[in-house]
């Protein structure tokens, strides 16, 4: 039976809760416990390309019965310049846990409702604590992204990752299965695997990742959190999107008519659109390039690949396509209120004659 020398479960929890958060202040306001996010293993920092590395704080642990006995668990907080604050448990693996409880823990830990709420008590604290750092503070209550990594250090009778895959199907513990599970299914899932030495693999899949690394180093699973912030913060962005194209529809359609009254309506949202349209395209390439890929290297292919195992191209495509219609609209208001424009000169000219014919005769 397989067992679990040395290993955690990481599960992130990340909010949106403002437009922007102030790094700098925060790292004033809290002097002691901040790290500025930094990989540490110096031959692969060179891949990425970090613009306003996110900061690091370590918050106060708790306890719970994950595994059938009182287990301390670590928090790490981060916050991210544009506007997202990520929660992470760190739940340590008791020593010789066999995998099939690991199986059983990790089924319990995605369904368990009270790992929501610890973590939003956690980021209510840091609204409160960080203060002016927030800037425009807002958390969206009904938008949450999670997320889970299973970092084993060591498995049990110094098994390498090559006979662990040979022995174990990881896809049951990715897709949180107790059952065998379809070649397939196991195929499909595993299809985004990464080795650098025989004893190093990570799996990446969209809910969740297997890391086998001895180092215990924390920079792939600092990336894989980067990642999750970027695209949590283009959903975000693609939602709101919709909502103004909902508004911006819902405002013209109540403006029918030829009225030339309705000049100062069009104008005001002309103008909105404009607005809405910069702050967008501002905040979106300000998540799309704070990480960058400067050499095609190890982290880099795992960086590109989760990426597109999150779909990025796909969020970026329909934010840029929403912009381009709501522009369209503008461009149909601009038409209009320049129509209306003419119809209040010509109505003006024609006024001005009829006073001089009154006048003449």
């Amino acid at each position: 039976m397989i067992s679990i020398s040395r290993g955690r479960i990481l599960i992130y929890r990340l909010f949106d809760v403002a437009p922007e958060i102030d790094l700098a202040k925060i790292e004033e306001r809290v002097k002691a416990g901040t790290r500025r996010f930094k990989l540490s293993r110096y031959g692969y920092t060179k891949a990425l390309e970090i613009a306003n590395p996110p900061v690091a704080l370590e918050l106060a642990p708790f306890s719970s019965g994950y595994f059938g006995s009182e287990t301390k668990v670590n928090v790490l907080a981060k916050a991210f310049d544009f506007g997202v604050l990520s929660i992470a448990f760190d739940i340590a693996i008791p020593q010789g846990t066999p995998i099939a409880e690991l199986e059983r823990v990790v089924r319990e830990l995605d369904s368990d409702p009270t790992v929501d709420s610890k973590a939003r008590e956690y980021v209510d604290g840091l609204m409160e604590s960080l203060g002016p750092a927030i800037i425009g503070p807002e958390i969206k209550e009904d938008f949450l992204e999670d997320y889970t990594i299973i970092y084993l250090e060591e498995l049990g009778d110094g098994l390498k990752p090559g006979e662990f895959l040979e022995r174990y199907d990881p896809s049951r513990l990715l897709l949180y299965e107790a059952r065998e599970l379809s070649r397939f299914t196991r195929e499909e899932t595993l299809r985004h695997s990464f080795s650098y030495y025989p004893e190093d693999l990570i799996i990446v899949h969209v809910d969740n990742s297997l890391i086998i690394d001895p180092s215990g180093s924390f920079d792939l699973p600092d990336i894989l959190e980067f990642a999750n912030a970027q695209i949590f913060e283009l959903r975000y962005y693609d939602r709101v999107i919709d909502k103004e194209l909902k508004w911006i529809y819902s405002r013209i359609s109540g403006s029918r008519g030829a009225s030339f009254l309705r000049l100062r309506e069009y104008e005001k949202l002309a103008r909105r659109i404009v607005r809405t349209v910069t702050d967008i395209t501002e905040v979106t390439e300000r998540v799309n390039n704070s990480l960058k890929v400067t050499e095609d290297i190890y982290y880099a292919r795992i960086y590109r690949t989760f990426m597109a195992v999150l779909r990025i191209r796909d969020w970026e495509t329909s934010i840029r396509e929403k912009l381009q219609i709501i522009m369209n609209t503008y461009n149909m208001i601009h038409d209009e209120i320049s129509i209306r424009r003419a119809y209040i000169i010509e109505l003006g000219i024609l006024i001005l004659i009829a006073v001089e014919m009154v006048l003449a005769f």
